[in-house]
């Protein structure tokens, strides 16, 4: 009987624990697609700016990063994103229409830190929270864009000891040997690589934080343009400014030695995407004497599914086509009988008819390489491949021996060897007359 009533307690006690814990929220769950600069030469198409289209969290919300960004950073009105002004001495800020940075998503607090100690006329604590785009030049430069998660805190501190900083998205301590300005400055920024803009999807942000009081303009999850700054000393709490923490720390505390201050004042600025959320996963056609010749079009669309999403290829002259959709898959086979192969296909994304998305990819076939295989004793190399377009010619590259623009494939599918290779290439690459390409590592035989 003992046993059965201690076996209860446990059990008891340990729903009681998963019922205290927080909730697990998905943070950031997926990047957009970059819009294409589609101006052959110098110059780039209206509405190229080199950086993802949007950024969408676990619950659904998306953001977006404009061309030009909305607001003016000079003169800011309500709503307006946060963003550098043009530099005039930088064409390509000039493009984009902001500097050196511009922020998908922005939050922020300061409270003011009351005199005494190391700081005679007092001080603050700031904390900013962001989804950032700039430019691993610092200028802005195409083809050198960065965008990530930044979790900025500064604080002034008047004493030395340990302080507790408590954000939205998480709790840290900091040991203070030095008192005074800035004693605590600390900057965490994931993501920061060139051109590869899904490292940002691991930083502590997300879910994004949304304004909730005052409600913001319809299609802005926050339309302030600057950081609320607490009233002095501990304003305790003022009601729900934003929400969406994933632990429900809608706020911003300091505690340590000599401070305990709190605010739930938290400017948000962000701008929903205005579109359809989607990527392209694959634009490729296939083209033989039995099938005829097709467009394979392959789209995802993020997590979680956006009920009424709809996603239609079009190929140039042609109709319209709706793909099919399985989960967060759209495919469809367009077929076409122009007299030339089309160069590119046109993507359309809409939701519920509305919030059309457009994008144009290239139409190239897909290529398979089903050998590489590289002979230590012959010093040989073996490559086999197919591609979807019977009528391409293919051309192998990748090692000594092999010229810039590749070696041929004897045919589709046969076994080429290429003799008097010093040395095994690290991977083959295959190019195909019809556009499509293929890379694999290389198979090293005795």
């Amino acid at each position: 009987m003992k046993r059965a009533r201690f076996i209860l307690m446990a059990l008891l006690a340990a729903l009681l624990v998963l019922a205290l814990a927080p909730a697990a929220f998905p943070a950031l769950r997926a990047v957009g697609p970059v819009k294409p600069d589609t101006t052959p030469g110098p110059g780039w198409s209206a509405g190229y700016n080199g950086f993802p289209m949007w950024y969408r969290d676990g619950q659904g919300v998306t953001v977006e990063l404009p061309n030009p960004p909305i607001g003016d950073p000079v003169n800011p009105v309500v709503p307006s994103m946060i963003f550098d002004p043009v530099d005039p001495n930088f064409a390509f800020s000039g493009q984009i229409g902001f500097g050196s940075e511009a922020m998908y998503w922005d939050a922020g607090a300061r409270i003011p830190i009351p005199a005494g100690g190391a700081l005679p006329v007092g001080g603050d604590a700031l904390l900013v929270l962001a989804i950032e785009a700039a430019f691993d030049t610092g200028d802005a430069f195409d083809r050198a864009q960065i965008t990530f998660a930044r979790v900025r805190i500064r604080v002034d501190c008047p004493q030395a000891g340990t302080y507790t900083v408590t954000h939205p998205y998480g709790i840290k301590t900091f040991n203070v040997v030095t008192p005074g300005v800035r004693a605590i400055n600390d900057t965490v920024d994931v993501g920061v690589n060139p051109g590869v803009f899904t490292g940002a999807l691991n930083g502590a942000i997300g879910p994004f934080l949304k304004q909730v009081n005052p409600v913001p303009t319809p299609g802005w999850i926050g339309d302030g343009n600057a950081l609320a700054v607490a009233p002095p000393g501990d304003p305790g709490d003022l009601g729900a400014i934003v929400t969406g923490s994933p632990a429900g720390r809608n706020f911003f505390r300091v505690v340590g030695p000599g401070v305990n201050l709190r605010t739930n004042m938290i400017t948000v600025s962000a701008l929903e995407f205005r579109g359809t959320p989607y990527n392209l996963a694959r634009t490729t056609f296939s083209r033989d004497g039995v099938n005829g010749t097709n467009g394979e079009i392959f789209v995802t669309v993020p997590a979680p599914f956006t009920a009424g999403t709809a996603i239609t290829a079009t190929l140039p002259g042609g109709t319209p086509q709706a793909l099919t959709r399985t989960d967060l898959q759209f495919f469809g086979r367009v077929p076409f009988t122009l007299a030339s192969l089309p160069a590119t296909v046109t993507i359309t994304g809409t939701t519920n008819g509305l919030k059309q998305t457009v994008l144009t990819s290239p139409l190239v076939d897909a290529v398979l390489i089903t050998k590489a295989e590289y002979s230590v004793q012959n010093h040989t190399l073996t490559v086999a491949a197919h591609s979807s377009d019977v009528q391409a010619t293919l051309k192998g590259l990748g090692w000594v021996g092999a010229t810039a623009a590749g070696q041929p494939l004897t045919a589709q599918g046969v076994d080429t060897v290429f003799a008097g290779v010093p040395t095994p290439p690290v991977s083959v690459t295959v190019n195909s007359s019809s556009g499509g390409t293929e890379i694999v590592r290389t198979v090293i035989l005795p």
